[in-house]
């Protein structure tokens, strides 16, 4: 479905879309024609949160790292697995309120509960990545993308790097369905992905409050990985312009 015609869906027919597109990736990621890519990369996370309809708030990254733990060097494998399984298709969790472990999740909630509460971020805040194959490293969708190109490179097709762009063409349509009042880009390899110039700085794009067909805004921020002591104030500035 093109982007207008994923308007035109009711919230049910959307939460429905949602269902398929999740189903349709997970087969995806686990066909044999990318099983070398996850040798390396064995995990996805699409969904941050539930679905919601319509969302005070939604945030997109770039692509997930770590669930369970800051640091690589401190990862409990079976931890990891049991906070991404829990993560798959449909869920009732916020992995930014539950999982608190990561930056990105903890800036998150630390940034937004200044405006807001926490039980906000739970009712009215959904959260996906541009990229849902999870690379945890830094500069981990570079390595990713790197990665996939050499592979396919070497089995003379494309199987790596299409997978990656279907991630990615997802993450374009969740916008659609799930239409939110305001939309948030973690970074500027984020916005990048739909609505700014890639001649424009990040501190550009954050002066620059684009409006959605659907009559929301959208705005960009410094990455949550990373402390801002005026990420709060431009939300807050978007929400109430």
């Amino acid at each position: 479905m093109y982007a207008k015609e994923l308007m035109l869906l009711n919230e049910d027919q959307s939460k429905s879309e949602v269902v398929k597109l999740l189903e349709e990736f997970d087969q995806d990621f686990h066909s044999p024609k990318v099983d070398e890519l996850r040798e390396t990369f064995p995990r996805y996370v699409a969904l941050y949160t539930k679905f919601i309809f319509q969302p005070n708030i939604a945030v997109r990254g770039i692509n997930p790292s770590l669930f369970s733990c800051r640091k690589a060097d401190d990862l409990n494998e079976e931890k990891e697995v049991r906070r991404v399984t829990s993560l798959k298709g449909l869920h009732n969790i916020n992995a930014y309120i539950e999982y608190p472990e990561p930056l990105y999740h903890h800036y998150l909630v630390k940034d937004i509960e200044k405006i807001t509460s926490k039980d906000f971020i739970r009712q009215n805040l959904m959260g996906w990545n541009d990229c849902f194959i999870q690379s945890p490293k830094q500069g981990g969708m570079n390595f990713l993308e790197s990665k996939a190109k050499s592979i396919d490179e070497k089995n003379k097709n494309s199987f790596c790097i299409d997978l990656i762009n279907k991630s990615k063409l997802i993450a374009n349509k969740f916008e659609y369905l799930t239409r939110p009042k305001l939309l948030i880009y973690a970074g500027r390899d984020a916005a990048l992905q739909a609505r700014w110039d890639d001649r424009d700085s990040l501190n550009k794009m954050k002066k620059q409050v684009k409006k959605t067909i659907w009559g929301g805004k959208a705005i960009a921020v410094k990455h949550f990985s990373y402390p801002c002591s005026k990420r709060s104030e431009e939300i807050i500035s978007a929400l109430n312009i």
